[in-house]
C-alpha cells in the first residue's frame, strides 16, 4: 500500500474519533465548559503521540508504514496540536529559547491568521458583521 494510502486510512479513523469526541462532549455538557472537545482531543492526542512515538522508536522492526498510519494518519487527524507539541519538544533539545519562540510565534501568528481569514471573508463575501 502506498504511503498516502496509509495516511488516508489512518486519517479516516482519526477523523471519526474526533467526531466521536465532539459528540460525546456535546452530549455530556449542556453549556459552556472549560475543557471543550478540542481541548480534550488535544490533550489525548499529545499523550498518544508521546506513547506511540516512544513505542515505535523502540521496536526492532521500525515500520514507516505503521508510523504514517498511527502518527500522521490517526493522531494527525484527531489533533494537529499533538504534532505541534512534538515539534516543540524536539526544538527544546536544541534550545529552550528556540522552542519558546516557536510556540509563541505559532500561537500569535495563528490567532492573527484566523482574524485575517475572518476579515477577508467579511470584505470579499460580505459574511457577518
Amino acid at each position: 500500500m502506498s504511503e498516502i494510502a496509509w495516511v488516508a486510512f489512518g486519517g479516516m479513523i482519526g477523523a471519526s474519533m474526533r467526531h466521536g469526541t465532539n459528540l460525546l462532549v456535546a452530549y455530556a455538557s449542556d453549556g459552556p465548559v472549560l475543557f471543550t472537545a478540542t481541548a480534550i482531543e488535544n490533550i489525548i492526542g499529545c499523550f498518544l503521540i508521546g506513547l506511540i512515538f516512544s513505542v515505535l522508536k523502540k521496536r526492532a522492526d521500525k515500520s514507516r508504514q505503521m508510523s504514517l498510519f498511527l502518527l500522521t494518519g490517526i493522531i494527525g487527524s484527531y489533533t494537529t496540536y499533538s504534532g505541534f507539541m512534538a515539534e516543540a519538544l524536539t526544538l527544546s533539545g536544541i534550545s529552550f529559547l528556540m522552542m519558546g519562540v516557536y510556540l509563541f510565534s505559532q500561537i500569535i501568528i495563528g490567532i492573527f491568521a484566523v482574524m485575517a481569514g475572518i476579515y477577508v471573508a467579511r470584505k470579499c463575501w460580505n459574511f457577518g458583521q
